[in-house]
C-alpha cells in the first residue's frame, strides 16, 4: 500500500485553514478507502497546529520567515527516516487555502517522475466567483506529486530555504539541476475543479486579480460549480465562511 503525505505550510486565517484542513482530512480518508495510505503534515507556529492535532494530521512549529523552510520542515518531516521511523513514499505540498480531490492522488507515477497538474480554479475573495484556470507553468500549479527519491540528494530539504515566494518553482529547478532529463515531468489530463484555491478577504500571497492572466472562464456560484466534486459539508462551511467574513463589524 504506498504512502503519501500533503505537506501544508499555513498561518493565521484560522477559519479558512480549519475547514480547509477539514476537507483535506476527508480527501485522506477517501484515498485510505482506495488503496493509498494518505495523511498531511501542518508547519506552523499558531493554532493551525491545534487544527492538526485535532484531525490526527502530523505537525512541526516553524515561524513565518520564510515559506521554504516550512515547505522543507514538512518533506524532511514526511521522507527523512532519520525523524520519521516510517517515511512516506509520496509527498504532495498543498497550500493551506486548497482543496484538492482524491481522486487525483490514486494513480501513483515512478520514482523518476512528478506529477504537476496544471488545471485549476480560483474563487474570489467574496466568495462571488469561480474561474476555471491553467496554470501554464513546466510543473503546472504549486499542487505536484514528488516521489520521495527525488528529494533524497537534497536531504530532503529541496527548496531554496531563504524565500517567501517561489518556493515550488525553486523545488523544480532544483530537482532539474540535479536530475537533468533522468527527471520525468508528466501532467495528467484533470477537471480544473479538482484543485480549487479560496481566495481571502484577508491575508494572502496572491489576490484574485494577480492570477487572472491563467483564466479561462468564470462562474458566479462556487457552491453550486463544485457540488458534484466536494461533499456538501464542506460546501456549507465554505459558504458561512464567506458569509461571516463579509458582514460588517
Amino acid at each position: 500500500m504506498p504512502s503519501l503525505w500533503f505537506v501544508v505550510p499555513a498561518v493565521g486565517r484560522f477559519h479558512l485553514t480549519a475547514i480547509c484542513l477539514r476537507q483535506l482530512r476527508r480527501t485522506c480518508d477517501q484515498l485510505e478507502r482506495h488503496g493509498v495510505h494518505a495523511s498531511a503534515v501542518v508547519v506552523a507556529d499558531d493554532e493551525n497546529l491545534d487544527t492538526a492535532r485535532e484531525l490526527g494530521f502530523g505537525w512541526v512549529r516553524r515561524d513565518n520567515q520564510f515559506t521554504s523552510q516550512k515547505f522543507n520542515d514538512g518533506i524532511q518531516k514526511a521522507c527523512d527516516v532519520a525523524v520519521n521511523p516510517r517515511p512516506v513514499d509520496y509527498v504532495v505540498p498543498c497550500g493551506s487555502d486548497d482543496w484538492v480531490d482524491w481522486r487525483l492522488f490514486v494513480d501513483l507515477p515512478a520514482a523518476d517522475t512528478m506529477v504537476g497538474f496544471q488545471r485549476m480554479s480560483f474563487v474570489r475573495e467574496d466568495g462571488g466567483e469561480i474561474s476555471e484556470s491553467l496554470v501554464n507553468y513546466p510543473g503546472g500549479c504549486g499542487i505536484r506529486i514528488y516521489p520521495r527519491q527525488l528529494f533524497e540528494p537534497f536531504g530532503y530539504r529541496p527548496a531554496d530555504e531563504h524565500r517567501q515566494r517561489g518556493c515550488d518553482t525553486s523545488i523544480l529547478y532544483n530537482l532539474r539541476a540535479e536530475w537533468g532529463y533522468e527527471l520525468q515531468l508528466h501532467h495528467p489530463d484533470s477537471d480544473p475543479r479538482q484543485i480549487v484555491d479560496w481566495k481571502s478577504p484577508t491575508q494572502q500571497i496572491n489576490s484574485y486579480d494577480d492570477v487572472v492572466q491563467w483564466r479561462r472562464n468564470a462562474q458566479p456560484d462556487p457552491f453550486e460549480t463544485l457540488a458534484d466534486i466536494y461533499p456538501a459539508d464542506a460546501l456549507d462551511e465554505m459558504r458561512n465562511y464567506y458569509h461571516l467574513a463579509l458582514v460588517p463589524a
